[in-house]
């Protein structure tokens, strides 16, 4: 596995690739951001509660499940409240950015004659809503949302999505790298099928440690 520190690295370890596929979250852009942008989104739905967003983001960051927290303890908890929060988080419009350099070297990728492609796991709906935001659909040939495959037991390390890719582009496992911050999962897969893996060492990403 090739281990690299930015993501722009990633066309350094490209030779001889026809097919590079991306992972989303904490590889094309920062999660970290999206989950504040949530949070962002469900303060201004609840004026009543000052400071809302920073206080779920600080019970983010401290293991708690943010938003059951939050109501909880300003004492406005309710069934029906927690409901409308995680619906607005979820169908929010995000405020995201790629990474610095992701999309030039996208576009550099792709005048090089690489397809590209992505395999990102989570729900259908906050997916769609980051691909939209961040205007990736026009520059990836092939976009997968593992969730939109049949369920939650086809995200990775679930090996349907890159034989759906593979098939797609029409090339060898071995003319395919996927490139992604999670060795937990996100190598599991591309490895047993002879892919390329290159690990995005993201020591900002949502979930290093």
């Amino acid at each position: 596995m090739i281990q690299i520190d930015k993501i722009t690295d990633t066309k350094k370890h490209l030779d001889g690739i026809a097919a590079a596929i991306f992972d989303l979250d904490d590889t094309l852009y920062p999660e970290k951001d999206y989950v504040k942008s949530g949070y962002k989104a469900i303060a201004e739905s609840m004026p009543e509660v000052e400071n809302m967003a920073e206080k779920l983001w600080t019970a983010f960051e401290n293991g708690a499940a943010a938003i059951d927290y939050v109501l909880q303890s300003e004492g406005v908890f309710s069934e029906e409240k927690k409901a409308e929060c995680l619906r607005i988080y979820r169908y929010h419009t995000p405020d995201i950015q790629l990474y610095e350099g992701v999309l030039e070297m996208l576009c550099e990728l792709r005048e090089k004659g690489v397809q590209l492609g992505i395999i990102t796991d989570g729900r259908s709906e906050g997916q769609r809503a980051k691909i939209d935001a961040l205007e990736l659909w026009e520059l990836f040939d092939k976009i997968i949302i593992t969730d939109e495959l049949g369920g939650t037991e086809y995200r990775k390390p679930n090996e349907k999505a890159f034989v759906i890719m593979q098939q797609h582009f029409s090339v060898g496992f071995e003319e395919m790298a996927y490139i992604g911050d999670n060795p937990q999962k996100d190598f599991t897969a591309p490895v047993r099928l002879g892919m390329r893996a290159v690990h995005f060492v993201n020591t900002d990403g949502l979930y290093n440690k």
